[in-house]
C-alpha cells in the first residue's frame, strides 16, 4: 500500500499538465510568499521554509499512508483536514492580531509576550500601554515582556501556522487521491 502511494506521489509531481499536480505544488510553494508579504510569524524566511518543508513531508506522508484507503475513510479524513485548516486559520489570525505588532514596512512582525517584566509593570496604565513601552524599547520585546512568555507565544504562533498549512496540504492530497481513484467514464 505505501509503495504504491509513493509511486502515485511521484507521478503527481512529474505531471505538469494535471490540475491536481499544480495544486499540490502550489500548496507547498504558497508559504514562501510570506517572505515578501510578511504577514506570518517571524522570522518570515525561516518560518516560510519550515512551513513548506513540513507541507512537502505531509503530502508524502498522506500519499504513503492514506493511498488505497477506503473512499469513506479518506473522505472522513479529508473533512477533518478541512476543519483543522479552517480552525487553524482562525486561531492563527487571532494570535497574530493579538500577539504581534509590525514595527514598520518591510520588517518582520515582533512577537509580544503575555507576561510583562516586573520592572515594566508599574509603568503600564491607562496613558501608557505595553505597545507604547515596546515603541520606546525600539521594538525589542525582551525589554517589555518576559523571555519565557515571548517564547511560549512564539512557539504557539509557529505551531498553529505550520499546522494550518500542513492540514491544507493533507486536504488537497486526500482530495487528489479521491479524484484519481475514480473510475474514468468512457464515452
Amino acid at each position: 500500500m505505501g509503495t504504491a502511494g509513493l509511486q502515485d506521489f511521484k507521478r503527481v509531481l512529474k505531471d505538469f499538465r494535471e490540475l491536481g499536480s499544480l495544486a499540490v505544488k502550489g500548496t507547498v510553494a504558497a508559504p514562501v510568499l510570506n517572505v515578501w508579504l510578511r504577514f506570518g510569524p517571524p522570522p518570515t524566511t525561516a518560518v516560510a521554509v519550515l512551513t513548506s518543508g513540513f507541507q512537502f513531508l505531509a503530502v508524502m506522508w498522506t500519499f504513503h499512508f492514506w493511498h488505497g484507503m477506503a473512499r469513506k475513510n479518506l473522505n472522513q479524513r479529508m473533512r477533518l483536514c478541512a476543519a483543522f485548516f479552517v480552525a487553524g486559520l482562525i486561531i492563527s489570525g487571532v494570535l497574530l492580531k493579538q500577539f504581534t505588532i509590525r514595527p514598520g514596512p518591510n520588517r518582520d512582525n515582533v512577537v509580544e509576550g503575555w507576561a510583562l517584566r516586573v520592572d515594566v509593570q508599574p509603568l503600564i496604565g491607562p496613558n501608557h500601554t505595553p505597545a507604547d513601552a515596546l515603541r520606546e524599547a525600539q521594538y525589542d520585546a525582551t525589554e517589555v515582556w518576559t523571555g519565557a512568555s515571548i517564547t511560549a507565544i512564539h512557539v504557539l504562533l509557529v505551531t498553529c501556522w505550520v499546522a494550518t498549512f500542513v492540514s491544507v496540504a493533507m486536504f488537497i492530497s486526500a482530495f487528489l487521491m479521491l479524484q484519481r481513484g475514480r473510475p474514468k467514464l468512457t464515452g
